[in-house]
Formats: C-alpha cells, sequence, structure tokens
C-alpha cells in the first residue's frame, strides 16, 4: 500500500513536471525589439504584451496628421474589441491602457464615454438611472435631467488575432496581432489605424492559451 502510494506521488509529480515544461520551454520572442525589457517570456498574451502594444498605438496616433488635426475636446467612446486568440484575454484591459496613455500623453483634449457602443464596453447604470424619472419612489429634483449626456465624437475598436506556425521539429512562432483603428462618429471616416504585431517562438510543446 506504502508502495503504491509512493509511485503515484512519484507520477504526479512527473505530470506536473512535463505540463509546466510544456507550457514555458524555451520560450523567447522572435525580434529584438520584442526581447528588449523582457527578462522572462512565455507563449502567451502577458501585461508587458498588452503595454507595450497600447502604448505602440499610443505613439502612433500622435503621429497621425488626421489626428493632429482634431479640434477641441473629444469624447471617445470604446466600441468592440474581438479577441480572436486561442487564450482568456480581457481585451478592456488594452482599451483601457490605450486611453489612459492617451489622456497622460495629451491632457485636456479627451474625454472617455460608456453611454454608447457595444454591450460589454457600456456603463449601464448612466441609462438606469434615467429610468429614475418615472419613479415616484425617488425625488425627481435629485434625477438627471434631460438633454445632459454627451454623445461621442470618435470610435475606438480593434480586433487581436493569434496564428501558430511550425519553424521546425520542435519550434512553433505564435504571432499576436494587435489591429486597432479610431473612427469619427460624424462622417464615419477612419481618422487612424495600424497593426502591431508581437512575434514569439517557443516549444512544440508549449501551450498558447
Amino acid at each position: 500500500m506504502e508502495l503504491n502510494k509512493k509511485i503515484l506521488a512519484s507520477c504526479v509529480a512527473g505530470a506536473l513536471a512535463l505540463a509546466i515544461t510544456g507550457c514555458g520551454n524555451g520560450v523567447s520572442y522572435a525580434s529584438q525589439k520584442d526581447l528588449n525589457d523582457k527578462k522572462y517570456a512565455t507563449v502567451g498574451l502577458d501585461y508587458q504584451d498588452v503595454e507595450d502594444a497600447a502604448k505602440t498605438a499610443v505613439a502612433s496616433m500622435l503621429q497621425s496628421p488626421d489626428f493632429k488635426q482634431l479640434q477641441g475636446k473629444k469624447v471617445i467612446q470604446v466600441a468592440d474589441v474581438i479577441n480572436d486568440t486561442m487564450q482568456h484575454f480581457d481585451t478592456e484591459q488594452l482599451t483601457q491602457m490605450v486611453l489612459q496613455t492617451l489622456k497622460d500623453k495629451v491632457q485636456d483634449k479627451f474625454y472617455v464615454t460608456r453611454v454608447a457602443g457595444s454591450q460589454s464596453s457600456q456603463d449601464k447604470t448612466i441609462e438606469q438611472s434615467r429610468k429614475l424619472r418615472d419613479n415616484a419612489e425617488f425625488n425627481q429634483e435629485t434625477t438627471q435631467e434631460k438633454g445632459t449626456l454627451r454623445a461621442p465624437d470618435l470610435s475606438l475598436s480593434g480586433k487581436v488575432i493569434q496564428r501558430n506556425a511550425r519553424v521546425s521539429s520542435s519550434k512553433q512562432r505564435i504571432d499576436y496581432i494587435f489591429i486597432l483603428r479610431l473612427v469619427s462618429i460624424k462622417s464615419g471616416l477612419e481618422l487612424w489605424s495600424r497593426e502591431f504585431p508581437i512575434t514569439k517562438l517557443g516549444s512544440n510543446k508549449a501551450v498558447s492559451w
């Protein structure tokens, strides 16, 4: 009985070690740019990858001629950012970093609204609070009057794509492509858009989700 327990414990430990090795063994960034300032590499998207994509997006946005010509303080609505990767990736983290970085770089030029846009990005409290006007249980002097909501001027949307490909009998290449775009709601014209690829190399045993 004691021998069986030792064998079982050994098997579990071996399986766990194999799983850990498969998830992160020999993973590296494919380009020197991606490698800079990254001490640890994983096959999946990590916080550093999302932060780098957000900073790169804002830097590109600020150099866009159409973006530079925007006059006055604009309201940005966060639309859908589609996750087309094989992992559980919260796209709100990306848009939040983009908007925060943008506010830090260009102060007093942008507002963010959660009134319209996709269901996932809406702040439902804003709409629900307007319904209190019809509720006699609430002091109507404390409810929000009509015509106070500010409509968005710009829409921020995008997509994150993942593509895996074998490059040898032991290595695989994982491409993560961040696609972001900024559209004028008034004209419907795209003011800015760009792709931001992050490429990693890892073992074929590595799991990218």
